[in-house]
């Protein structure tokens, strides 16, 4: 991809500063947001799944099990909560809230656009970097998510069936943000005659009006 190509080869180790470069990354970012989004509800999906499981398992083996449960016990339950499931949700997690803060970065350089307002744009910052150094509960990110938020822990997410919550942000939120971003950078690029990819061409990704 010449941009990738761009961005990471010749010119990487200078400030880029040309529009041009930030609106392919944003369009890049965007797409990327929007896979990590649908790849992160699979996780969640399998994640809710092995804890329903488990409760299966957790009964039997401490025998309180019903009569009528067993036979679906031992026909449809599988292995319950194991360490492939939540690794998967965990990675998921992070991979999709550094595109989201890629974005955001992206987004903020291109104030001239008519972007939408990047929602919770200082929690996707504090979020990513707190993930990002998991290892460390002192440094300048942390501290402030936790005197917002005194009980966060990286990696933890909270979800119903229509949508996902890291620390009180939403997960469609981004998603729906990620999706306009992309429609009014395509809109001024067509306006422009300039010629910027579609990111939800060719995917299963939903495309908003």
């Amino acid at each position: 991809m010449e941009f990738f190509d761009d961005v990471t080869g010749a010119r990487a180790m200078s400030k880029v500063t040309d529009e041009a470069t930030w609106r392919q990354a944003a369009m890049m970012w965007a797409f990327t947001t929007l896979l990590q989004a649908d790849r992160l509800r699979e996780a969640v999906g399998d994640l809710n799944a092995a804890q329903a499981e488990q409760f299966f398992i957790n009964r039997r083996e401490a025998g309180t099990l019903p009569d009528g449960w067993k036979a679906h016990t031992e026909r449809e339950v599988g292995d319950g909560m194991s360490w492939r499931v939540t690794w998967t949700a965990a990675a998921d997690t992070y991979f999709f809230l550094s595109a989201a803060a890629q974005l955001r970065k992206c987004a903020l350089e291109l104030p001239s656009e008519g972007l939408p307002d990047v929602p919770d744009e200082e929690m996707i910052r504090l979020l990513r970097n707190f993930h990002e150094h998991w290892e460390d509960p002192t440094g300048p990110s942390a501290t402030r998510l936790l005197q917002q938020v005194p009980d966060a822990e990286p990696g933890r997410v909270m979800y119903t069936k229509n949508d996902v919550w890291f620390e009180g942000v939403s997960l469609e939120g981004i998603e729906n943000w990620a999706f306009a971003v992309q429609r009014v950078l395509r809109d001024n690029a067509a306006a422009a005659g300039e010629d910027l990819p579609d990111v939800g061409e060719g995917s299963s990704f939903p495309q908003s009006g």
